[in-house]
């Protein structure tokens, strides 16, 4: 267990649901784990099994979203670690026909002030630690990310289509 003792649930669970709600042609996971670097894997794979085993994302698409959901993910977790570890992270991912929206929500101090980063492009940046993960959400979504700061945290959303 992660943090000696910690677990991790699947919020909105309907029996025999697995943590995936469906209504219509929509299927939404929700996940509320603690603030540990142990459990992206575990949300990764949940969401993944999601839009994999409805053909919502494939390809080099599901490649996007696998990267996508570690990278915002982590940073949550990051976040909340700076602030109060004990404050969990809060995943939602709702699958449609075609696309996916990953939302990820943290309890932490909000997003700093964009870097002055080399373009992630740019040969230079490979002498540069950390900062990947926002211009590489950006990238894979097609720039269809949004930040939400709000008093006890950032929401972050990404969308992703085939």
């Amino acid at each position: 267990m992660a943090g000696g003792g910690e677990r991790f649930f699947v919020l909105g669970v309907a029996p025999g649901c697995d943590g995936i709600a469906m209504a219509d042609q929509v299927r939404t996971v929700r996940m509320e784990i603690p603030s540990s670097v142990e459990l992206v894997n575990v949300v990764r794979m949940t969401i993944l099994n999601a839009v994999e085993s409805v053909g919502a994302l494939s390809g080099p698409r599901l490649d996007d979203l696998r990267l996508a959901t570690s990278e915002a993910v982590t940073n949550a977790i990051e976040a909340n670690l700076q602030r109060d570890a004990g404050r969990p992270v809060k995943i939602r991912c709702d699958v449609y026909p075609g696309s996916v929206m990953l939302e990820v929500a943290d309890f932490g101090h909000g997003m700093p002030a964009e870097q002055s980063l080399p373009p992630i492009t740019d040969p230079a940046r490979l002498r540069t630690e950390g900062g990947f993960g926002v211009p590489l959400m950006r990238t894979l979504s097609g720039d269809q990310v949004e930040f939400i700061p709000g008093e006890e945290g950032t929401t972050v959303r990404v969308w992703l289509h085939q």
